[in-house]
Order: structure tokens, then C-alpha cells, then sequence
């Protein structure tokens, strides 16, 4: 049981968990004090805990807000704060993600409460959708939808505003890079939910979400597609040949009228 402070007109309260697992694969944890609990479909997930995935686990959350957060595999994340307002809000959402991928769509609750770290980078939320990914000495994003401030640990910031856009950030630098950046589409293609969002629940999908994937925005690819399931690919047309020339004739020979 962990202590939930509600808002200043209400008491403290005691709740089991303040996030629930609508959708989880099988190799996936909540750790705590040392103690492992194996996640299943409608557990709750506390303040405290750290959400660990295998390489096949996938963890789908939803908070109280409505905020949805997806771990994907072979990733780590905890919980550290979660203060709820009256009217299904909340005042502070802080999150560690430690490692991996993940999907973060915000809910109710006003932007300036959701607060996001990494090992590398912190991320102040301005918008609605986007996805993370955490490696060794980096952090990257992917913007779907409203924007988002990326910063490293020594201050360096990039704001991220357009659909599409990634931005990076390590010890020494923080890079943006547009929809026509050349450099972009190599680094959209390590953001595993915008090519394929099959093993997502429906609320946890973003429309469109594979254009971010594609070298021309609204050209449909023939690998990816929002439903995760690819698109046919066009057999081969031959070439027409063209029509062999005539061989010309020689002229008749004269003869008797």
C-alpha cells in the first residue's frame, strides 16, 4: 500500500496501485524491495516500482488520468512520483525510464505535470504522443503529436514541435532533426511502434504513426503499416516491347501491259 496525497481540500488516502496493466506479454515484472511480481492483465502498478521487460515482454498502462504508457520490450522503467488533483487529474507524473522503448500518450492531466527522465536526458512534456527510445549514452524521441523539450544533462536544449521530428540527446549534445533532414529516416526506423503497432491495444495507437517511418510523407510503404499488418507488394510488370519493323519489299518487276 503506498500514500497517495490528494489535493490540498482533501486527506491523505491509502491506494493498492495508481496505474492498472490493461495489456501485457508474457515475460514482464514490477519490482520492489528486492521482490519480483509477475504482471498480469488488470494488475496495478504503484508508485515505487520498477517495470521490467524480456526480450518478448510488452507492458500497456493506463493511469487514473488517462494517461497511457507503453514498455516495451527488453526495457526498464519506474514509477517515481504520481499526485492526483480532483477531476481525474493529476498534479505530478514523474517517470525514470531506465532503458528500452516506449510509447507515451498523456491524459487529463495539464502538461506542466508530466515530468519524464533518463539516464541522459530529461523531457518536458508539451504534447500529447510521442515515443522514446533509451540506450547506452543517448535518448531519442519521435514527436506524433504536440510538442515536447528535450535536454541533456548539461542544459543543452532542443524543442521538438512538428510531427515526425526526432530529436537526440548524450552527454555532450542535443540534435533535432526535421522531416527533410536526410538523417531522420535512418533514425525513425529504430522506433519500433511507428512501423509496426499490431501488438498494441487499439487506445494506445497513434494515427499515422508510419508515415513518420516513410521518405515522403503520405507515400503508403510496402513494410509497415499503422495496423502492423504489411502491405502487398506489386508483381512486376513486363516491359512492352515494341513492334518489329516491316522489311521493306523490293518494287515489282515490269512486264507486258
Amino acid at each position: 500500500m503506498l500514500v497517495v496525497l490528494l489535493s490540498s481540500a482533501a486527506s491523505a488516502a491509502f491506494a493498492a496501485g495508481e496505474g492498472t496493466a490493461v495489456g501485457v506479454n508474457p515475460d514482464a515484472v514490477a519490482q520492489l524491495n528486492s521482490t519480483d511480481r509477475i504482471l498480469e492483465v488488470g494488475a496495478d502498478v504503484s508508485v515505487g516500482e520498477r517495470i521490467v521487460t524480456g526480450p518478448s515482454g510488452q507492458v500497456q498502462i493506463v493511469f487514473d488520468d488517462d494517461t497511457r504508457l507503453v514498455v516495451g520490450p527488453h526495457s526498464a522503467l519506474v514509477i517515481e512520483a504520481y499526485l492526483m488533483a480532483s477531476g481525474n487529474t493529476a498534479q505530478q507524473l514523474t517517470v525514470n525510464a531506465l532503458g528500452g522503448s516506449f510509447r507515451f500518450i498523456t491524459g487529463n492531466s495539464p502538461k506542466p505535470a508530466y515530468s519524464i527522465h533518463t539516464p541522459t536526458a530529461a523531457i518536458a512534456v508539451r504534447g500529447t504522443e510521442f515515443d522514446i527510445i533509451v540506450e547506452r549514452g543517448d535518448t531519442k524521441v519521435m514527436l506524433y503529436e504536440g510538442a515536447l523539450q528535450l535536454c541533456n544533462a548539461g542544459g543543452l536544449c532542443q524543442e521538438v514541435t512538428r510531427r515526425c521530428e526526432v530529436a537526440t540527446a548524450s552527454r555532450d549534445a542535443v540534435s533535432l532533426f526535421v522531416r527533410s533532414d536526410p538523417q531522420r529516416l535512418p533514425l525513425s526506423f529504430q522506433f519500433r511502434y511507428a512501423r509496426f503497432q499490431a501488438p498494441l491495444l487499439r487506445p494506445f495507437r497513434v494515427g499515422g504513426a508510419a508515415l513518420c517511418a516513410e521518405e515522403n510523407e503520405g507515400a503508403p510503404s510496402p513494410s509497415s503499416t499503422d495496423s502492423g499488418t504489411p502491405l502487398p507488394v506489386p508483381t512486376p510488370q513486363p516491359t512492352p516491347q515494341p513492334a518489329p519493323t516491316p522489311t521493306p519489299q523490293p518494287p515489282p518487276r515490269g512486264g507486258n501491259n
